[in-house]
């Protein structure tokens, strides 16, 4: 234990946030920070505040209400996998904060497998055509992106900005995008009031399976329609079966297949995790785990090393 007392403080927005630690109310900040914010504060040459990188597990998605009408048919929300351009969305609204995910399991769990890429490529609005004309959905699908503006950061309403923007440029879909309150939207989102909406994950610890059984074993938290035998009866039990996390690699690789091929969910991004810090704190490099949990007892004051 590095320190006696840790005073937590919240804000209304992520710049009353960055305000109140250059001014020196706060001593520390992080999660919820702008791509902006994170930005400027890599690129300052002020020695008061110092911006920590580190790797996170943190993802993004899109999740379908698989029994929805407009997205019932496998082939549409194989097409959304098929044109949306991860790299390009990343690229203008995160920068370097963030990387594309091609899987419910994130990069650097043992696992992963890239298998949205491995089975559609490269984005592609003929492909993506084809898939939905051979099952004979009519053209354009026209959608409604939700999203929640006030719960994974300032940048939520750019990103579904772009994303519905890749969307109408394929010319297969017609879609807008519509926000809420997180109150009001994880209630919605729960109880099946959303075809398509976009959510965000931290997992409680650094395994593949707190990637996939909250979002596909029964109960899923989720509230989901979509369910498969196989990964709920076979798959899954049998990655928790093997202590050695590379020896379960088969059954998460084949969970993570099904998921690329039925599309219940659509992975978007990843995460780097953030702390700005003034200085004299020190144990910042370990104030966030791999999970995104504060570890308030790293933190304390005076020179490290």
């Amino acid at each position: 234990m590095n320190n006696d007392k840790v005073e937590l403080v919240s804000y209304d927005s992520a710049e009353d946030m960055g305000d109140a630690l250059a001014k020196g109310d706060i001593d520390l900040m992080t999660r919820s920070m702008s791509p902006e914010q994170i930005q400027e504060l890599g690129a300052a040459t002020d020695d008061e505040i110092e911006l920590v990188e580190s790797p996170g597990l943190e993802i993004r998605y899109l999740a379908f209400n698989t029994e929805a009408p407009s997205v019932k048919d496998k082939a549409v929300r194989q097409a959304m996998a098929q044109v949306i351009n991860r790299s390009e969305l990343v690229g203008n609204v995160y920068g370097s904060q963030a990387e594309p995910l091609f899987s419910l399991v994130p990069a650097g769990v043992t696992g992963h497998s890239n298998a949205f890429f491995n089975k559609y490529g490269d984005p592609s609005v003929a492909e993506a055509r084809d898939l939905m004309e051979e099952a004979g959905v009519s053209l354009p699908v026209k959608l409604t992106l939700h999203y929640t503006h006030d719960h994974y950061g300032p940048a939520a309403k750019t990103e579904f900005e772009q994303l519905s923007k890749q969307l109408n440029d394929s010319g297969l879909f017609e879609t807008d995008i519509k926000s809420e309150t997180w109150t009001k939207y994880k209630t919605a989102a729960q109880n099946a009031k959303y075809d398509v909406y976009g959510m965000g994950w931290f997992p409680d610890y650094p395994d593949a399976d707190a990637f996939t059984a909250p979002f596909l074993d029964k109960d899923n938290f989720l509230n989901s329609p979509y369910s498969n035998t196989k990964i709920i009866k076979d798959l899954i039990p049998e990655s928790r079966r093997q202590a050695d996390r590379l020896s379960a690699s088969n059954s998460l690789t084949e969970i993570q297949n099904i998921v690329a091929d039925d599309v219940p969910v659509l992975p978007l991004w990843q995460g780097k995790q953030y702390v700005a810090v003034r200085d004299g704190v020190t144990g910042t490099a370990y104030a966030l785990n791999s999970s995104s949990t504060l570890q308030l007892w790293e933190l304390g004051r005076g020179v490290s090393g």
